[in-house]
């Protein structure tokens, strides 16, 4: 029998495990935290809200490859961009500045206690750490610059420096809530939160017509859902593996780095319990999002 495919970074993301669980178990989910915001299974249009970043930015960010084991970082650092265009678009009076993922890296790391040499985090520890400790940007001094693996490989080893994460204290997430249902899902995107996924769900690495990917093999991993659609009811996932990853056709003007899954993929990927909805205010509440992010206004 032929070994599952793998990521070449599989183990990124360390649960399902007790420190995955003592972290999360804490932390509502969306449909306690804000029970009116859930209530259909989606009979409507796509939520693309991966269309912030064009109106924004002009473009799709142009990310580069996760260098080691720390796609925690890199999914909830893509998320907290995908927040900030999402609020910038919806009125927000502020600037763009992409994150750092290197610092969520590690900080993660030490709220999950796991400072050492093996790579790896949860999206548990990622959305307890931006809440409490906080979050930099690539201007914070100490983290300018391209993102760095080495970087991220020493800070996750040995901590980010003290004198950094003082000056990232003062810029938190406003909150994060578990995500574990499609319904749930269905509300973060109609509102405009992006959605972190970790889980040991793995897939092929070529897009069929759609733009989906079939499930294949084990990943510990995590990435970052930023759309929904209903004619083929599914999430559009984005991966930190570099700017044409995986290959085949797009669909819905998806970005180059991104791939559809499957409802059913979806909902056992959520049922792990370390998927998370980001919202840059304390609580989550109902937003109005641009008609041209959805379907007829994307084609």
């Amino acid at each position: 029998m032929n070994e599952p495919t793998r990521s070449k970074f599989a183990d990124g993301w360390l649960g399902p495990d007790a420190i995955h669980r003592s972290l999360a178990a804490w932390r509502p989910t969306l449909s306690r935290a804000a029970p009116a915001l859930a209530g259909d299974d989606g009979d409507g249009g796509p939520i693309l809200l991966y269309r912030a970043f064009r109106d924004v930015l002009g473009d799709y960010p142009a990310y580069p490859s996760q260098a080691i084991g720390d796609c925690v970082g890199h999914g909830h650092g893509r998320g907290l961009d995908m927040l900030q265009c999402v609020e910038i678009a919806l009125g927000a009076d502020m600037g763009f500045r992409e994150t750092s993922t290197e610092f969520i890296y590690a900080v993660s790391r030490e709220v999950a206690g796991i400072l050492g040499d093996r790579d790896g985090s949860y999206g548990s520890a990622a959305v307890a750490a931006m809440t409490t400790i906080g979050v930099a940007s690539r201007v914070t001094p100490g983290c300018e610059g391209a993102y760095s693996g080495e970087r991220a490989e020493r800070w996750g080893r040995e901590g980010v420096p003290p004198e950094v994460k003082a000056r990232a204290s003062g810029l938190r997430l406003g909150a994060a809530a578990r995500i574990t249902t499609w319904v749930e899902l269905l509300a973060a995107m109609k509102n405009g939160y992006p959605v972190t996924v970790c889980s040991t769900r793995g897939f092929a690495a070529e897009r069929d017509r759609q733009g989906f990917c079939a499930p294949e093999g084990v990943w510990g991993h995590c990435m970052l859902i930023a759309g929904v659609r209903s004619d083929r009811p599914g999430a559009c996932i984005l991966q930190s593996w570099g700017p044409d990853e995986p290959t085949g056709p797009t669909s819905l003007d998806q970005p180059s780095y991104s791939f559809w899954a499957d409802k059913a993929t979806i909902e056992d990927m959520l049922a792990q319990g370390d998927s998370w909805a980001l919202s840059g205010a304390p609580r989550f509440v109902a937003r109005t999002l641009p008609e041209r992010w959805s379907y007829h206004r994307a084609a």
